[in-house]
């Protein structure tokens, strides 16, 4: 690497002074073997990247008594994790609780598994214990945003919309996870529609369908926004894109939002109702 640094300084200084006739031939081959050389060792670490992966694999398949305790078993742990998460996003509560549960028993030192735990929890309406694992995250991590937006999600669907802005708001800022900020941005939608300020929530909603395009409860609530701010049109164009997202289990409410408004009806004024 240092190499290829070396030369591509030196190839970077001939091009900012003065290049003669005589030389452009030779910079361009230069510039050519570099890029090369470069394509090389890309393809050298791709490849030794697919042996580590040989290595977690082998690590893995060890005896357990010779493996990381399970108390602190970080790769299991982690694997939970990401099937929680999966989970999650197609609204398999039960099935997320579980997985995010086995995540916190192999690794008690993980902050995310039970911030995320607290969303399986939250959205089976049981608020009081999220909340009581969120308040434990954050004493150990003030800026977890996982666990932050949590417990904004938490005050919105008991009604408390001033805290659950404030916590959203501080999610939104602060944190460097992009799952948080997303669904930051999406609760802070949520959150204006409940104070009927719908340019506001607009704004925020937009943010987290540009982030997560296939975040088809963003597209919901977006249409519902842009609805009730009179613009029809545009709803139902958001409601159209988020009933196509497969997978999703939150596109059979934009298709029945879609029906509503056909049929002459109008939108829920809350996502509670």
């Amino acid at each position: 690497m240092a190499s290829l640094r070396a030369e591509f300084e030196r190839l970077e200084t001939a091009l900012q002074g003065q290049v003669a006739a005589g030389e452009r031939t030779a910079l361009k081959s230069a510039i050519v073997a570099l890029f090369k050389r470069t394509e090389t060792r890309i393809a050298e670490m791709t490849a030794f990247k697919e042996r580590i992966r040989d290595l977690v694999e082998g690590f893995k398949a060890l005896p357990q008594a010779a493996a990381v305790s399970t108390r602190h078993d970080h790769l299991g742990a982690s694997t939970h994790i990401e099937r929680g998460w999966s989970a999650l996003a197609a609204g398999d509560w039960a099935v997320a609780e579980a997985q995010l549960r086995q995540a916190v028993s192999l690794d008690a030192t993980s902050t995310t598994a039970p911030a995320l735990l607290s969303w399986a929890l939250m959205y089976q309406n049981r608020n009081d214990e999220a909340l009581q694992l969120c308040l434990q995250v954050l004493l150990g991590e003030p800026e977890n945003g996982l666990a932050r937006v949590a417990i904004g999600a938490i005050c919105l669907r008991k009604g408390i919309v001033g805290e659950a802005i404030e916590h959203l708001s501080r999610a939104a800022a602060r944190t460097a996870d992009g799952r948080a900020a997303l669904y930051a941005n999406f609760w802070l939608g949520v959150a204006y529609l409940e104070r009927d300020m719908q340019s506001d929530a607009v704004e925020f909603l937009r943010r987290a369908v540009t982030q997560g395009p296939n975040l088809a409860e963003g597209w919901a609530e977006l249409g519902r926004a842009l609805w009730l701010r009179g613009q029809h049109v545009e709803a139902r164009e958001a409601w159209t894109l988020g009933a196509g997202i497969r997978h999703s289990p939150h596109a059979g409410r934009c298709r029945a939002l879609l029906d509503t408004v056909a049929g002459g009806g109008v939108p829920p004024r809350s996502p509670f109702a």
